[in-house]
């Protein structure tokens, strides 16, 4: 509710600067209305999906968002510590690293013998 309102302040302020007309009363009253009555739609979806079972990501622009910021058990360690993507992609590495080397050396003890 912060955004529609800084932008009505905005607004006001606009029309109020320029000619000194006042907005009416009713205009605010209709835009918080649609504002509220859009907010619990989602949020019934939102509960109603939910229980039903089915993941809420029908909703453009908010279901992208929240599926980029939300964690998942992937971005948690072996102790259930939270890791960025770019730690999770520096882990990677060293450990594709340590493998190989692993690996080559298992060849080489294996060469050896031989």
């Amino acid at each position: 509710l912060f955004l529609p309102a800084f932008l009505a302040s905005i607004y006001t302020f606009v029309v109020k600067g320029i000619g000194g007309v006042q907005l009416p009363e009713v205009a605010t009253q209709i835009g918080s209305d649609l504002i509220f009555v859009t907010l619990i739609l989602i949020i019934f979806y939102s509960v109603g999906s939910s229980l039903l079972g089915i993941t809420p990501d029908k909703l453009p622009a908010i279901s992208d968002y929240t599926n980029k910021r939300m964690p998942t058990l992937d971005m948690l360690d072996e102790e259930g510590r939270f890791m960025p993507p770019q730690m999770r992609e520096e882990e990677q590495k060293k450990k594709d690293a340590e493998d190989k080397k692993k690996k080559d050396d298992d060849d080489n003890k294996d060469n050896d013998k031989n």
